[in-house]
């Protein structure tokens, strides 16, 4: 399930993206569709949910059925809904989670981690190759305050998702590291996609779930 930030900018661009994906739908339904797809119950509650003032935005995951759910009960039967999943994995997304660049891009490597720094995430980036995605993150560009919230229990998480996720399939994907820095390389690329989306929930959980995180 592709992640979205629930920030105004981002919904603003899912708007765009959801009037060009779906023209004939009315404009109130397709928001209260996308937002029932980030499991929201109404667009307002979505919209009132990006105008707190914390500091980490709300994590919802996209989910392609409560779409077409939520159309269903307007009206509209038998939507085409493959187009929902790329709005949020979209590289023009105003906020993203994590990026993805071909291998050796080292300007994008660096302008990635000055920008995951500015806003005290984690690294999480997809390195792509010929075939293979290279899935790498680090916690180097967030305040050390974070780092007692990364404990083994954390990195045994990580690794399950990792084996749940890449097993079975090709490649034969090598896993390295820990909660604070690791690799995966050799995945095909939907899955270091969705590991992507994974690793930055468990990475931004414990932060979110503390009051310091807050903004006073």
């Amino acid at each position: 399930m592709p992640i979205f930030l629930v920030t105004d900018d981002n919904i603003e661009f899912a708007k765009a993206e959801v009037r060009q994906a779906w023209p004939d739908v009315r404009t109130s339904h397709r928001l209260e569709a996308f937002a029932a797809a980030l499991n929201f119950r109404t667009y307002a509650s979505m919209l009132a949910v990006s105008k707190q003032v914390v500091a980490f935005p709300s994590i919802a995951s996209l989910v392609q059925d409560r779409f077409s759910s939520r159309l269903a009960q307007l009206g509209y039967l038998a939507v085409d809904e493959s187009a929902l999943s790329r709005i949020p994995r979209s590289t023009a997304v105003p906020l993203l989670p994590w990026v993805e660049f071909k291998s050796g891009d080292r300007a994008s490597n660096e302008r990635w981690f000055r920008e995951c720094k500015r806003r005290d995430i984690p690294n999480i980036r997809i390195e792509m190759r010929t075939k293979y995605a290279e899935l790498h993150w680090d916690c180097i560009s967030q305040d050390s305050r974070h780092d007692d919230s990364r404990d083994a229990d954390l990195s045994r998480a990580m690794f399950a998702c990792f084996q749940a996720r890449s097993y079975p399939g090709p490649g034969r994907p090598i896993y390295q590291g820990s909660a604070m820095v690791g690799s995966i390389e050799r995945l095909l690329p939907e899955v270091a996609r969705d590991i992507a989306d994974d690793y930055f929930k468990f990475l931004m959980k414990p932060i979110k779930e503390t009051p310091a995180a807050k903004v006073a």
